[in-house]
């Protein structure tokens, strides 16, 4: 399984994100390619401790959906409604230039992939408590499913 740890899977990632250019337009949902970006790593934030939910795991979601969401084979899914309210215009950290963006993304990913064995990551808002691998595979899904939604 594809895993932001994975030195290929991190060489694919970085370089699909560096691909994108102001022209990349979205197949579906409303952020532009640098609001994307953002999104992305308010993703990490949120692993890292450095950005708080809004919303808190239930449940079906911290036993049964992490495992979907996770494990399952990619389900080519369009215009989803995520379970979690990570309204970027409401709760994003506000974007700035491509570049910028991407050097963002790219950088917190490698926070991310460098820290410590023993960092404790925070949990998902959806998902609850996730281990470092979990949280690896989270975000290669997550960056992956939103690449793909401006064709890179």
């Amino acid at each position: 399984m594809k895993n932001i740890l994975n030195q290929s899977d991190w060489l694919q990632i970085t370089e699909r994100i560096n691909s994108l250019t102001t022209q990349s337009k979205r197949r579906w949902g409303k952020m532009n390619v640098e609001q994307m970006l953002a999104h992305c790593e308010d993703q990490i934030r949120l692993a890292l401790g450095e950005k708080q939910p809004h919303e808190k795991p239930n449940f079906f979601n911290r036993n049964v959906m992490k495992y979907f969401g996770l494990w399952l084979p990619r389900i080519p899914l369009r215009n989803l409604k995520a379970p979690v309210d990570m309204n970027q215009k409401f709760y994003g950290t506000a974007s700035s230039n491509i570049s910028t963006e991407q050097q963002n993304l790219i950088g917190l990913l490698n926070t991310f992939r460098t820290a410590k064995e023993d960092f404790i990551f925070q949990p998902h808002p959806m998902y609850g408590k996730l281990n470092r691998k979990q949280w690896g595979r989270f975000m290669y899904v997550h960056i992956d499913h939103h690449l793909r939604q401006f064709n890179s």
